[in-house]
C-alpha cells in the first residue's frame, strides 16, 4: 500500500485575482482602442464605451482583492511564524478579521511585523489610501447629478449633448490622477489601479520576504502560455509607467552585515 501523508496547504487566491486583474486590464484596453471617436463630455456611461467601462470595473475590483489577498497572507504567515498566541497576537487576530479596513491592515502589518517604518514608503501609503477610496466610490456608489448642455436633434425625442458640469465636484485623487467621477471611468484607471497593486505588492514581497510568483496566461481564453514573474519584475515590465518614480529596488530590505 502506498504511503499516505498529510501535508498543509493554502489556498490564498492572490494569482486568481491577478490573473482576473490583468485579463480585464487587457480586455479595458482592446475596448478603448476600438473607439472610433473620444466622447465630448468625458463621461463613459453611453453604449460605445460600455465594454471599457465594465472591463475597467472588474480590473480595479480584482487588483483590489489582489492587495487584500495579499495582506492577509502576509499577516497570518507572520502570526504563524511566532509561534507565539500570547493575548495580544489573539486580539490582532480578531481585530484583523473584524473591523479594520484594508488601509489599517497595511499600516497594521508594518507597526507590527516590519523592521523598516511605513512612512519610509510615503509614497506608496498615499497612491493606495487614494486606491481604496477609489475602488469604496465603485463598490458603493452613489449617484452623481451633472448640468448638461443640450441641443434639440433631428429625430423626435432626442438630444445633443454638448457638456456637462458635476453638481457637486468630488475631491480630486492628487497623487494617483485616478477619475474623480465614477461616471468618467475608463481604462487609463484601471491601468493606474493594476500599476498601484504591482507597486503595493512589490512592497510587500521584498519587505516580508515572502518571494511571490504572480502568473497569468497570454491566452486566458485557452489557459495557454502560462507566465511567471515576481511583483517587481512586472512592475518594470509595464509598456506606460504612470508613477516612474517609485522604483521596486528601494523596497528591498536592508539586512544587517
Amino acid at each position: 500500500m502506498k504511503r499516505i501523508d498529510v501535508v498543509p496547504l493554502t489556498v490564498e487566491l492572490i494569482e486568481l485575482f491577478h490573473r482576473s486583474a490583468r485579463d480585464a486590464l487587457r480586455r479595458a484596453k482592446d475596448a478603448a482602442d476600438s473607439h472610433p471617436y473620444q466622447e465630448v463630455t468625458g463621461l463613459t456611461i453611453f453604449p460605445q464605451r460600455n465594454a471599457e467601462t465594465q472591463a475597467t470595473i472588474e480590473s480595479v475590483v480584482a487588483s483590489f482583492f489582489a492587495v487584500e489577498a495579499t495582506l492577509n497572507y502576509v499577516f497570518f504567515s507572520e502570526m504563524e511564524n511566532e509561534h507565539n498566541q500570547s493575548g495580544t497576537n489573539r486580539w490582532l487576530k480578531r481585530k484583523w478579521k473584524g473591523s479594520l479596513s484594508v488601509s489599517d491592515k497595511l499600516v497594521l502589518l508594518f507597526s507590527q511585523y516590519a523592521t523598516t517604518d511605513l512612512n519610509k514608503f510615503q509614497n506608496v501609503v498615499s497612491l493606495f489610501h487614494e486606491f481604496v477610496t477609489f475602488r469604496n466610490r465603485i463598490v458603493h456608489p452613489y449617484p452623481e447629478k451633472y448640468e448638461a448642455l443640450v441641443e434639440s436633434a433631428d429625430l423626435p425625442g432626442e438630444v445633443l449633448l454638448h457638456a456637462v458640469d458635476p453638481c457637486i465636484t468630488p475631491e480630486p485623487f492628487v497623487h494617483s490622477g485616478l477619475s474623480r467621477e465614477i461616471a468618467r471611468i475608463a481604462y487609463p484607471d484601471a491601468a493606474r489601479c493594476y500599476e498601484i497593486t504591482l507597486i503595493v505588492l512589490a512592497l510587500l514581497d521584498a519587505q516580508f520576504v515572502t518571494e511571490m510568483q504572480l502568473s497569468w496566461y497570454e491566452k486566458p481564453a485557452d489557459m495557454a502560455g502560462l507566465h511567471l514573474a515576481t511583483p517587481a519584475e512586472l512592475l518594470n515590465s509595464l509598456e506606460h509607467r504612470y508613477y516612474p518614480k517609485i522604483d521596486p529596488m528601494a523596497f528591498v530590505l536592508d539586512l544587517p552585515t
